[in-house]
């Protein structure tokens, strides 16, 4: 039920069709594409209050920013207390990850980006239920998150 609720989760690999070009279209459809770390970043900073897109805080790593997290989850299936005010449509959905096991399903939900760090791991946002700020960081390839495609200009 949690794939219904919330979304498949895809190894790196499979979701970018074993392409390593950022912004390939990957397993998104036609006229979309898996978005790269800096088109993340621009997305942060349009929807935080505090930090614009291009402010250096962006390019950090771990949580950072200071309220686009809450405006990019979801109002409904995060535990509870923790929902967001999804004031730009994005609807985060805490899906958790898979490893070896589903985990964190219903209290953090993490995305790919196309934009890989090293030959094993590549960079991801995460959306956590304690924080209203967004997570930046890489994970090895072989986790499984979920992706969110966007539309090509």
């Amino acid at each position: 039920d949690s794939c219904t609720k919330y979304g498949g989760l895809f190894q790196w690999d499979e979701m970018m069709q074993y392409s390593s070009q950022q912004g390939v279209q990957g397993i998104c459809p036609p006229g979309w594409h898996v978005p790269t770390d800096e088109e993340w970043q621009d997305l942060e900073g349009f929807t935080d209050s505090k930090y614009e897109a291009g402010d250096s805080v962006w390019g950090k790593m771990g949580i950072r920013g200071y309220d686009a997290g809450i405006k990019l989850k979801s109002t409904t299936g995060w535990r509870s207390g923790a929902t967001g005010t999804d004031d730009f449509g994005f609807k985060g959905l805490p899906g958790g990850e898979r490893l070896s096991r589903f985990y964190a399903g219903g209290s953090s939900g993490f995305w790919w980006t196309s934009s890989e760090a090293s030959s094993s791991s590549a960079y991801y946002r995460n959306l956590i239920y304690s924080f209203e700020l967004v997570a930046r960081d890489t994970h090895p390839k072989r986790m499984g998150f979920s992706v969110r495609c966007i539309k090509d200009k």
